[in-house]
């Protein structure tokens, strides 16, 4: 349903201000009567709206929690804080949410039904928290744990994505220069082998083969694998296509146990700060179970959230579905038997958070100097096919 902003009066004749979901106008109006407000206008969330889409980035959004938590700390109310905060965000997207979220909790919203109008930014687990935190009244200290999630998870997508910053380059510009080099300046040479009428070596005809093909069909070759890579786009995003990247990605040589760890980090980093900010530990393991972003992982949460509803223990349903590393379940049930199992959750993600970047470091580390290896075979391969025939004209000539 869409989303309206109002302004209203109360039966007290003060003047009130927030959103509401309605299906229209009319459907507003008499929803804010049927609440005992008087309204004066009622309009749909139109610029307000359309600049809350999209997502914000996770070390923006990390950078208002911290500073709302330190603002509700130093004693300031939660309003407030969140008209300051709309005033000095520094993102137009960002600053129009918090503004959004002042009015609704100023028309007598709760700080967490506010968020529900922003889900695309607002994760389920950073709700979660706040339900949790307002119902025992410790906002303030939620907050800064929410935070430190929040940055921790921004630091690793931010060192993730510079350290591939050089190896992307080096690819698009190693395939640039072949590409102009087999469309462009091998055609010219081939011209003068021709006129020669000698027998060319093996090599030189495999490469002239190949320049050929690739200058006579490169636009029916872009087309074909932009063809291709748009029906992979789209089977991506079915169900099934999910599955099997989800599995594929668990199940590749080297990268498989990368791409474990980070899950493992994250499904124990997410379930231990939600039961550390005092979610119910069903509700903590049905909100990691969206948060998590595996089929694999979500399915595993799903068995543990029906069997220890039954009375099973986290840790017999995890080791059941096989999918964790041993060591991860083994410390999780020492942390049920120990009464602290938000603590061992949030140990565990530290761990595999670090295997996870060295992982990565030592992937990149490793795919510079292939990549390195495979351009100076390649651009050896065309030079040796050049040159050959050219020795060979010149022994002819002497």
């Amino acid at each position: 349903m869409p989303n309206f902003s109002y302004r209203a009066y109360d039966r007290a004749g003060s003047q009130v201000a927030g959103t509401i979901n309605a299906a229209g106008v009319k459907e507003a109006v008499q929803e804010l009567k049927n609440t005992g407000l008087y309204p004066t206008s009622v309009n749909e969330s139109g610029a307000k709206g359309s600049a809350a889409k999209g997502r914000v980035k996770a070390d923006v959004l990390a950078a208002f929690t911290r500073q709302l938590a330190t603002l509700l700390a130093s004693g300031t109310s939660l309003t407030e804080a969140l008209s300051v905060l709309s005033e000095n965000a520094g993102n137009p997207r960002l600053s129009s949410i918090v503004l959004s979220l002042k009015e609704s909790i100023a028309g007598g919203s709760s700080f967490a039904k506010a968020l529900e109008a922003h889900g695309n930014v607002f994760t389920p687990m950073y709700r979660g928290l706040v339900v949790a935190a307002e119902a025992s009244g410790s906002l303030e200290s939620v907050l800064p744990r929410l935070a430190d999630y929040l940055e921790k998870r921004a630091k690793i997508s931010s060192e993730v994505r510079a350290a591939l910053t050089y190896p992307a380059l080096m690819t698009f510009v190693g395939v640039s220069v072949l590409g102009f080099l087999f469309v462009f300046v091998i055609p010219r040479i081939t011209r003068i082998f021709e006129e020669t009428g000698a027998a060319l070596p093996f090599i030189t005809v495999v490469l002239l083969w190949t320049a050929d093909l690739i200058g006579g069909y490169w636009h029916a070759a872009i087309a074909l694998f932009g063809g291709l890579g748009w029906l992979a786009w789209r089977k991506a995003g079915t169900p099934k296509g999910i599955r099997l990247i989800d599995n594929l990605l668990l199940k590749l040589p080297w990268f498989g146990p990368i791409v474990m760890s980070f899950y493992v980090a994250s499904f124990s980093r997410t379930l231990g700060s939600l039961l550390k900010g005092g979610v119910q530990f069903l509700k903590a393991l049905e909100i990691t179970a969206e948060a998590v972003g595996n089929n694999n992982f979500r399915e595993m949460i799903g068995a543990a959230v029906k069997d220890c509803t039954g009375g099973s223990a986290l840790s017999a349903s995890l080791k059941a579905s096989g999918l964790l590393p041993p060591v991860v379940v083994h410390m999780i049930g020492v942390g049920e038997r120990s009464g602290s199992l938000d603590e061992m959750l949030l140990k565990t993600a530290e761990a595999y958070d670090a295997e996870f970047e060295n992982g990565v470091k030592k992937s990149l580390t490793l795919l510079e100097p292939v990549l390195i290896l495979v351009m100076g075979v390649v651009v050896g391969f065309i030079v040796l096919a050049m040159l050959l025939p050219i020795f060979e004209l010149n022994q002819v000539i002497r």
